[in-house]
């Protein structure tokens, strides 16, 4: 048998090409094999009318180098000096009918406003700033990465806070209640709760806590979109004797002895068996046990999968403009969560998005000519995002479509209400659903984001390697930190570091 590779990795998502930049910069050979026509999973570009489009990247948070890993981990991938990191003006704007609130960067600079806004909340807002950075504190670095003196110190003054997050367990709302009173603050707070969750009183503190202390840092944009993002990881891997094949599909991970020793892909419409001592899988843990090792029959494995909750999906809605919409509408932030008034100031007992109407929940409105994105020369994009499920578009053909072309319509409504004729500089407009991330990406249930972080602790994650069978391991937003952009690069770096210690 001729063992070519080290490390074969099932998929192009940003774990799996983080993960294979770090094992083939560490000397592994790798091969990554994607089943889609580009590398990268949710963090790619798709063309329309000359413009890129990106699908998932709306922006990604950069906090101060001492708390977010992320500048650690991005100079030991290779990547640092391969893309261009865009600061955004602000933080994010809250918009309504009736409400214009924008947060700046910078977190004193952000409770300044707030308590300005909120002059009753002083003290409370004061205690959630001081939790939120204590909650990104404790995960500013994997243990391999800290010092000697921060290890040393580790037992006094930072595992009480997993200790504790693990004790309570305490979910947004719990926090949000305990220090704030007005419900609207409440929700300006949990703004951009759709990038992670649907229910702020099942969505776990220290995700949201860690994820908004960074973005109030800084939120960025990559130049060139994800797609720069994926090409670059990509670009490490093959300039350290690896491989990335696209429209290369994983149709069977081989078995002996419960130890996986290759993989079979279909590329060409040609079968290919090829080996390797090591396989990551970066794909839904399901697409594993349910298909590529179907003859196996691992229904423990799989009944243990499907038992945890799968986070919420997405429905995004992709514009573009001939106009500079910045231009038109000053006003008109990078990142704008709008809202409806009703729910704005409704009591905040109300905090299951996935029960509101589909029309009117809050949504991000992301416009990209705002910065120099590097999508497109001559044209303007816009994207829309906001929660969902599978099973609100498990319709048949027909009722599907229709119901795309009713919510397409209400985005459109909605933002024309705050940006009054922004639809009249429209020259395209689509609308992808969890059923089309399902289809693109082959997730079940179009799960992005992985389990539903609804408990501490990484033993309520998928294990990074597989407990039935060898050499079989995962790097995924199903693992440990969890999904999001920032949550798949690290689960993939701490996927490779685990492997690259045994």
């Amino acid at each position: 048998m001729d063992v070519k590779f080290d490390v074969i990795i099932i998929g192009s998502g940003l774990g799996g090409l983080s993960a294979g930049a770090f094992l083939a910069k560490n000397g592994k050979r790798v091969l990554v094999l994607e089943q889609h026509s580009l590398i990268g999973g949710c963090a790619t570009c798709f063309k329309r009318k000359g413009a890129l489009i990106d699908v998932g990247l709306h922006e990604m948070d950069w906090g101060e180098a001492k708390t977010d890993m992320k500048h650690l981990v991005f100079d030991k991938l290779g990547i640092k000096n391969k893309i261009q990191i865009l600061p955004l003006p602000s933080a994010w704007s809250i918009k309504s009918k009736n409400y214009n609130l924008t947060l700046p960067h910078g977190i004193e600079k952000v409770k300044e406003i707030l308590k300005k806004e909120f002059p009753q909340e002083c003290k409370g807002i004061d205690k959630y700033f001081k939790a939120i950075k204590t909650q990104a504190y404790a995960i500013r670095r994997f243990p391999w990465d800290l010092k000697l003196s921060e290890l040393l110190l580790f037992p006094f003054d930072t595992a009480w806070i997993f200790i504790k997050n693990r004790l309570f367990n305490k979910k947004v709302y719990d926090v949000l209640n305990a220090y704030i009173k007005n419900d609207k603050l409440k929700k300006i707070l949990n703004a951009n709760m759709s990038y992670y969750h649907h229910d702020s009183k099942e969505f776990i503190f220290s995700f949201h806590g860690i994820a908004q202390k960074h973005y109030y840092d800084g939120g960025v944009y990559i130049k060139g979109g994800s797609q720069a993002l994926s090409d670059a990881l990509a670009e490490v891997v093959k300039e350290n004797q690896g491989q990335v094949l696209a429209k290369a599909e994983v149709v069977k991970i081989l078995i002996k002895d419960q130890k996986a020793y290759g993989v079979e892909y279909i590329q060409n419409n040609q079968k290919h068996t090829i080996y390797a001592q090591n396989i990551i899988a970066n794909c839904d843990p399901l697409i594993v046990y349910k298909d590529l090792l179907k003859d196996l029959n691992l229904t423990l494995e799989i009944k243990a999968i499907e038992s945890k909750k799968r986070a919420c999906s997405l429905v995004s809605a992709y514009f573009i403009y001939d106009k500079d919409i910045s231009k038109i509408y000053e006003n008109m932030d990078y990142c704008n969560f709008i809202f409806e008034d009703d729910f704005l100031n409704s009591s905040y007992e109300n905090t299951n998005i996935l029960k509101l109407d589909i029309k009117q929940r809050p949504m991000a409105f992301v416009n990209y000519s705002k910065v120099d994105s590097g999508l497109a020369s001559d044209k303007y994009i816009g994207v829309v995002a906001f929660s969902s499920n599978y099973s609100e578009w498990d319709l048949n053909k027909q009722d599907y479509k229709a119901k795309k072309k009713e919510v397409l319509k209400a985005i459109v409504q909605r933002l024309d209400e705050i940006f009054p004729n922004l639809s009249s500089h429209l020259i395209h407009q689509e609308l992808a659903t969890p059923k089309t991330i399902q289809r693109y990406t082959k997730a079940y249930e179009g799960a992005i984001y992985g389990f539903s972080q609804d408990q501490e602790g990484a033993k309520n994650r998928l294990h990074y390697k597989s407990k039935s069978i060898e050499n079989l391991y995962f790097a995924n937003s199903f693992i440990f930190p969890g999904g999001g952009f920032t949550g798949a690069i690290l689960g993939g770096y701490f996927c490779a570091n685990k492997m690259n210690f045994h």
